[in-house]
């Protein structure tokens, strides 16, 4: 079974977006982005068999997310 697109294509978009402007970021879009990446790490963690693959998407999706968020509010004051 192969791994799914969607997974390399969140990984991708986010390193993408980290070279963009701080003005760019919506601060909307990327908390809504980590309520929805925080609710799928649970779903994959008390999911059983545990989906580990799909965790450690949306650990890096957070992880991005959170990032763009740090840099939207340095940059907003």
């Amino acid at each position: 079974m192969g791994r799914p697109l969607s997974v390399d294509c969140v990984d991708h978009n986010g390193l993408v977006d980290a070279q963009k402007p701080p003005e760019l970021i919506s601060a909307n879009m990327t908390g809504v982005l980590c309520v929805y990446s925080a609710l799928f790490m649970r779903f994959a963690w008390m999911v059983q068999p545990r989906n580990y693959l799909l965790l450690a998407s949306h650990v890096t999706n957070e992880t991005m997310q959170l990032y763009q968020f740090s840099r939207w509010a340095k940059a907003h004051g």
